[in-house]
């Protein structure tokens, strides 16, 4: 190659040589070679059918028949599952444009019966061993879906270690099932009142860690649930806990957003009444009475609300998770152990009755005291 062929082919001698009669995929390849050989058996067919009797040409028009019908309801399936998988896409990003996780998680079970073609849908959050109803929906009958997520939020599914769920947590895949009636690893109780006998479950978790599950079916078609069934909710489910992460960060970061302005609303109002104060002589008695006012103006407290229960160690690590600290940073800031500040934060979340520590965070920032702008 010469000189001026390389500044022309930058990537001379770096990237293979290109064939001039390059192959095709593995899977074009493969798809061709039984095109031949579908071509040369029906060849040999035709050859066959000269000297056949009408019984045996009738039977083999009929097979060649049947070979293009499945062929086409290969195609029509293909098809339709492009179809699901798109309707899915279009739902996750009706989600994603709700205004909170709130009303993203009560639309969730609506969303994946309209996306993926089921009757009924539910959405279960994990709590510790436990599965809570958080939403419900029934296609053409809201009143059938209030009343069963009212029977679901009275009898909160246990995480056993024999029941599917486990397993799924476990193993982090969907399932469907297609045999409920009799089944031992399956949620009996709600299976009754749902009158549920085939269904899907696949759970929610765009940490790597499932926070919960949605269980869909065709109760009313009726028909049972397939692989396929399993795998467009298994798609839905996965997008939908990355659009709820997602909404959540950004409702925490309101709120943060909110309590800083308002930290600056009453820094701002603190140094205008220094700025206007009047000079005065005080003993020594109440000397920095005023800088104890000013500060305490500034800081944070909670209402009593919140104060109850909880000790001054803990209230001091709860005032640093509405900060958002991590247990690293909260150690640090205390002078105390990892291990400790971990400890406190158990104790806090149960206390609170919190799930986890976005909720602490939350329950302390709503218990500040507001001013009036």
């Amino acid at each position: 190659m010469t000189a001026d062929e390389l500044v022309r082919h930058p990537l001379a001698g770096v990237l293979p040589e290109w064939p001039d009669n390059p192959p095709a995929s593995p899977a074009s390849e493969n798809r061709a070679a039984l095109d031949d050989e579908l071509a040369d058996l029906e060849e040999r067919i035709g050859a066959l059918t000269v000297d056949a009797t009408p019984e045996l040409q009738q039977a083999i028009r009929a097979l060649a028949e049947l070979h293009e019908r499945r062929d086409r309801a290969t195609d029509d399936q293909l098809r339709e599952r492009l179809e699901v998988l798109a309707r899915v896409h279009t739902a996750l990003a009706q989600l994603r444009r709700m205004p909170t996780a709130e009303a993203m998680i009560a639309a969730a079970p609506r969303f994946a019966c309209e996306a993926c073609g089921f009757d009924r849908a539910v959405l279960y959050r994990v709590r510790g061993k436990e599965l809570l109803a958080e939403s419900f929906w029934v296609n053409g009958d809201p009143e059938a879906a209030e009343r069963l997520l009212a029977f679901s939020r009275e009898h909160p599914a246990k995480l056993a270690s024999q029941v599917l769920e486990t397993e799924m947590i476990r193993r982090r895949r969907p399932m469907a099932i297609q045999q409920v009636v009799g089944n031992p690893r399956v949620f009996a109780e709600l299976a009754a009142a749902y009158d549920t006998h085939s269904y899907v479950a696949a759970p929610i978790m765009p940490e790597g860690r499932v926070i919960g599950f949605i269980h869909a079916d065709h109760r009313l078609k009726p028909r049972r649930v397939d692989e396929f069934d399993r795998d467009s909710l298994w798609a839905f489910a996965e997008g939908f806990g990355f659009a709820v992460e997602r909404a959540q960060l950004t409702d925490r970061l309101r709120a943060q957003g909110l309590e800083l302005r308002r930290l600056l609303q009453r820094t701002e109002a603190v140094v205008a009444e220094y700025l206007d104060a009047e000079v005065e002589l005080v003993s020594a008695g109440l000397e920095g009475a005023g800088a104890t006012s000013a500060t305490s103006a500034i800081l944070p407290t909670a209402e009593p609300a919140v104060v109850d229960g909880l000790s001054r160690r803990e209230l001091e690590v709860l005032a640093l998770l509405g900060d958002g600290a991590s247990n690293a940073l909260i150690a640090a800031r205390l002078v105390i152990s990892e291990d400790t500040a971990k400890s406190h934060v158990k104790r806090i979340l149960r206390k609170l009755g919190a799930a986890n520590r976005v909720e602490a965070a939350t329950i302390w920032l709503k218990a500040q005291p507001r001013r009036p702008d």
